[in-house]
Parts: structure tokens; sequence; C-alpha cells
């Protein structure tokens, strides 16, 4: 059981899902919240994401899905608070838990090929923590300048290298046939940013982190890539 009651509140819409449906369709829970759900709820993430980067894999979930709801997806019946929206690279909504509205995605990702990790979190399959690395990477290259994130791409990068070790040289490779060379620049400006104590103490109590977390973070980003 999850700590924070919002993660309680994502693991009842994880344990409501059809965990065996989203394997077959190779569709994983990822983005910041599987993380933070994998590395001891370090701060609160608060959306649900789902990684799909197989064509025929998604068309089977547009497949199981029916407008206005999830359809098949879900095992059990959760209230929704939005029509179901399903566009060329995304299958969005919003579900009521607890009165507390939870964005949920499923989103196809053309960029780079995912696989799943061993494990799986409340019955879902879970993504790879080497393409977990290289997805972050991408995202962090995005808008990991962006001070409006309070970094959170590469707090979790170095919360991921706090609890799995250096980012691996595999996931640098994946995120670099996606964007080239601004992966590494992107990171280089991000780890700059952070390296503001006052600007990390501040972008750390936004998340409800604990503060000792800010020397954890700057001491893992002094950490080398792997080779």
């Amino acid at each position: 059981m999850f700590e924070r009651p919002h993660h309680q509140r994502i693991a009842h819409v994880l344990r409501a899902l059809d965990g065996r449906l989203l394997k077959q369709a190779q569709c994983y829970f990822g983005g910041g919240t599987a993380i933070v759900l994998q590395c001891g709820e370090y701060r609160e993430s608060v959306d649900i994401d789902f990684l799909c980067a197989d064509a025929v894999g998604y068309r089977s979930l547009r497949e199981a899905i029916a407008p206005p709801t999830l359809g098949s997806l879900l095992r059990k019946p959760i209230k929704h608070t939005r029509d179901v929206r399903t566009d060329r690279d995304k299958i969005s909504t919003y579900l009521d838990v607890d009165g507390v509205n939870i964005r949920f995605e499923l989103v196809r990702e053309a960029r780079i090929p995912l696989e799943p990790s061993s494990l799986d979190i409340e019955g879902v399959p879970v993504l790879a923590n080497v393409d977990a690395y290289a997805e972050k990477l991408l995202a962090n290259a995005d808008r990991g300048v962006d001070r409006s994130t309070m970094s959170r791409d590469i707090i979790d990068l170095a919360m991921m290298i706090h609890t799995w070790g250096p980012v691996p040289r595999e996931s640098v490779h994946k995120a670099e046939l996606a964007y080239g060379s601004s992966v590494r620049r992107a990171w280089e400006k991000s780890v700059s940013l952070v390296s503001d104590e006052t600007y990390l103490a501040r972008a750390v109590e936004a998340m409800s982190m604990d503060e000792s977390l800010v020397a954890v973070i700057q001491e893992s980003l002094e950490r080398e890539w792997a080779a």
C-alpha cells in the first residue's frame, strides 16, 4: 500500500484496469507517476500515463474503448468526469476517485521502441527501467529549462539514479536516436538550473518532497552516465 493519499487513489484506478489487455497491447505504465511509485514516493505525482509504442497494440486499445467511457479497459466501474477522447496519438479522460479528479492518458509513443519491466504495479505492466530513463531524458529535452515545471524531469532523473543507478548507455542511445545532441545539452542546462540550491529547495517544497532530498538530488546528478 502506498503512503500518500493521492497515490492510494491512483492505485485504486490501476487495480480497476485490465492488466492482461494492456500487456497484450504492449502498453506500459510509465511517466513520472510510475517512477515515483517505484522509487519510494519521494514526491507527489498526480496523473496516470501509459505508453504504447506498438501500432497494432494501440489499435486494439482504441477498439476496446467505448466512448464516453474506457469500456472494457476497466474491469471495475470508475466514475468518469470527462468523456473519453480518442486522438491519433492519445486516449484521455479524467476519473473520479474519492471526489478527486485524476487525469488518465494512453499515449502512442512513436519516437522509441518500448519494453516492459519484469515487475508490475497493482496488476498492470510497467515500463522497463531502461525505457523509463529514455522517456525522462526526452521529457527533459522538451521542457527541462521551463521553470514552471519546477525541474521535475531532472529531479526525477536524479532520484532514479539514486535508486536504480547511473543512466544506462542504452537509454541515452535511444533518446539520442530520437532527439540527437539536444538530449545532452538539455541535461547540462537542467543540471545547471538545479545547482542553485535556493531554486531547488523551492522546487522540492512545491512537489511536497522532504527538504533533505536537495542534497541527494545534487549528489546524484554529479554521477557520470553509465559507460
